[in-house]
């Protein structure tokens, strides 16, 4: 039974963390790595820049999961649905095509 329920709570949180096909993000560099460097590799992968994470050196991005996933994996990242508390109104966020 207490396996079933740990199984069940990873299913949930990969669930309401994974990121969208395309959208709102956020970018957590897991080996200390500054924004500025963050910011650097994932608006070369097609982010835009939506501001700062809550977390330290993390940002908030607007782009593919595909582009922004693979090149997070070379960066030491992790890349997930961005909390839509700090993302505020994305009505007037840039949309790559």
């Amino acid at each position: 039974m207490l396996v079933q329920g740990v199984v069940v709570t990873i299913a949930l949180l990969a669930a309401i963390l994974a990121p969208p096909e395309e959208g709102p993000m956020m970018v957590i560099p897991m080996d200390g790595e500054g924004m500025g460097q963050t910011l650097s590799w994932a608006s070369g992968n097609g982010a835009a820049l939506i501001g700062a994470g809550p977390l330290p050196g993390s940002i908030l991005v607007y782009g593919r999961r595909d582009q922004l996933t693979q090149a997070a994996w070379h960066h030491n990242s992790l890349v997930i649905k961005a909390p839509a508390i700090f993302c505020g109104s994305l009505s007037s966020t840039p949309r790559k095509s």
